[in-house]
């Protein structure tokens, strides 16, 4: 402990005299202690907005009491791609006492625009892509009155289960720095995870909130389809993606989803209500540990789902062991159509606007875009309508699956977070594409049905590593699955787990 308090403050003595500090030893340390600003980033927003708001600590210490933190262990973790500091600062100086996270730090992914800074979405094609406006997801996180810092690491378009760029480099897994974080909100799990932020924007297409959730060790929700306020619209099929938050604590995602939802008049979304208590029922849950190619889990990810679903019966709720109820490769096939269909929207773009030379396209993106892309380029026309037929179909199965039971609780992936380069977007097509379907198997279908899942940190591996717990509900129970999660963080605590 000596020695890590004294590698701390090492650290500390190189950041307060850096020109980035501004101040930041009057500001923080002089008033609430070194001790006390180190420990204010253990704590969940929903702590920090009542430090704010009964005046022990103030919006500007926060706020630089998380640069502090970031410049601290960024340099290791490369969660932090983009700084908006000095525009956080000035905003904190203005003291705003508006919604629920009034004067958090914050962090957003850099597939989202945050007005005045980059946005690269982990593309050369975009590395000095300056936004004009906000995404309506993130200026909803404003609304809340949280205060951003900056922009976190993603992978190029969110297109692979790790995160890793030729632009932006590697995001490394907080638990181990020889392990990635997974994909793509890897840099927002990361900074969570390591404290730089309590809250920090994420974004989900086939796994990318809860795979990441998973990787590192936190709490990760992803929403129904068009539940949260977001760019994307209903007359846009093909969009699986929804934008929410990585959190540390449940009642964190639950105050952002009350206060992020968009009403749906259709009715097919309940309101999410103000206050989320733990549940008291008796759930009937459906335990599935191999993927839907019937391929079981490795046997420490398999090991911990188990002892969630035990855990699940302790706790009075009925587990029933299910087999895969799909046809997985034709699944697969589907899924990565589409994916595809998006990679060569990107290819497209890139064409029409700086050219088709072979050469201008492999300056501009990834060998693993590209090589989606040309997969795309060689299937029969009416690919993507037959590849949306059979995804509405497995949507159909899912559903009858929820006839049945409250909930599926399954692996979030296959292993535990793999090693950096392991899935590196230069690695050869086939061998990339092989290992990426090898290890994000269980999410994607939350997302072809448009249903609510989630990833809750409830296990470790041997060497230390953090496995997620998946819980997929039918559309529209986000209650449900808060609900179940506040019971299981009131059973298991992971408040305290840390990353030494």
């Amino acid at each position: 402990m000596g020695d890590h308090m004294s590698s701390i403050n090492h650290q500390r003595r190189r950041v307060l005299k850096s020109g980035l500090s501004i101040g930041i030893g009057s500001l923080v340390t002089s008033r609430i202690g070194f001790a006390e600003s180190e420990s204010l980033h253990f704590l969940d927003a929903t702590e920090q907005a009542k430090l704010i708001k009964t005046g022990q600590v103030s919006v500007l210490e926060m706020v630089m009491s998380a640069i502090e933190r970031i410049e601290l262990l960024n340099p290791k973790l490369n969660a932090v791609v983009t700084k908006s500091f000095e525009q956080a600062i000035d905003i904190a100086k203005s003291n705003p006492t508006n919604g629920p996270f009034a004067g958090v730090p914050y962090l957003v992914k850099d597939l989202l625009d945050q007005k005045g800074v980059r946005t690269t979405s982990g593309s050369r094609m975009f590395a000095n892509r300056i936004a004009n406006r906000n995404s309506s997801n993130v200026q909803a996180a404003f609304d809340m009155g949280l205060i951003s810092l900056g922009k976190t690491n993603t992978p190029e378009f969110g297109l692979t289960g790790t995160t890793e760029s030729l632009l932006l480099g590697t995001a490394k897994n907080p638990w181990n720095l020889f392990h990635n974080t997974g994909g793509s909100s890897g840099g927002s799990a990361a900074a969570v995870a390591s404290g730089m932020v309590a809250i920090a924007s994420a974004s989900d297409g086939g796994g990318s909130i809860r795979v990441p959730a998973s990787c590192c060790g936190i709490f990760g929700l992803k929403p129904s389809i068009y539940r949260t306020i977001d760019d994307a619209q209903p007359n846009r099929p093909i969009d699986l993606s929804v934008r929410f938050v990585h959190t540390r604590s449940v009642r964190d995602s639950a105050t952002a989803l009350y206060h992020m939802q968009t009403i749906d008049p259709s009715g097919r979304l309940p309101k999410i209500p103000m206050q989320i208590i733990p549940n008291s029922k008796k759930l009937k849950i459906a335990l599935l540990t191999s993927n839907m190619l019937g391929n079981e889990a490795d046997s420490d990810v398999k090991d911990s789902i188990e002892n969630t679903a035990a855990l699940c019966e302790e706790l009075g709720h009925d587990i029933e062991i299910i087999e895969p109820f799909i046809d997985g490769e034709r699944f697969i096939d589907s899924f990565i159509t589409m994916w595809a269909h998006g990679a060569r929207t990107i290819i497209t773009l890139a064409e029409e606007n700086f050219g088709r030379t072979e050469t201008v396209l492999n300056e501009l993106l990834e060998p693993w875009t590209l090589g989606l892309g040309k997969w795309f380029d060689n299937l029969p026309d009416g690919q993507v309508e037959k590849a949306l037929e059979r995804l509405q179909e497995d949507s159909l199965k899912s559903n009858q699956i929820f006839n049945a039971y409250d909930m599926l609780l399954s692996p979030v992936v296959q292993t535990t977070a793999p090693k950096n380069g392991d899935m590196a977007p230069d690695i050869p097509y086939d061998k990339l594409l092989e290992r990426s379907v090898n290890f994000i198997t269980f999410t994607p279908l939350a997302n072809v049905t448009g249903d609510p899942a989630m990833s809750i940190p409830l296990g470790w591996s041997p060497s230390g590593l953090p496995i997620g717990s998946h819980f997929h509900a039918s559309l529209g129970k986000e209650q449900q699955l808060l609900e179940l999660a506040l019971q299981l963080e009131e059973a298991r605590p992971w408040k305290d787990n840390w990353p030494s």
